[in-house]
């Protein structure tokens, strides 16, 4: 399956959960400046806390797995 490969997914799921947790009560009265804001503190979040590095890194070592596994399933 391709979304265990592309890491991408894993970086798109960080974004999601961390700006679910930060809606404002009325989100419709939020502005552009404001959520551009809010997601500038999920980026730096992210940067601060979670291994991005590792991420970015891992692609070869994920087709390898999948070279491993003859094109089955691998780990998350």
């Amino acid at each position: 399956h391709m979304q265990e490969i592309l890491l991408h997914e894993t970086a798109v799921s960080w974004i999601r959960l961390r700006l679910e947790k930060t809606v404002p009560r009325k989100p419709w009265l939020e502005t552009t400046e404001q959520y551009a804001s809010r997601l500038r503190g999920v980026v730096d979040d992210i940067n601060a806390n979670l291994d991005v590095e590792g991420l970015c890194k891992g692609l070869p070592k994920r087709l390898d797995l999948v070279i491993e596994a003859k094109g089955g399933r691998i780990p998350k």
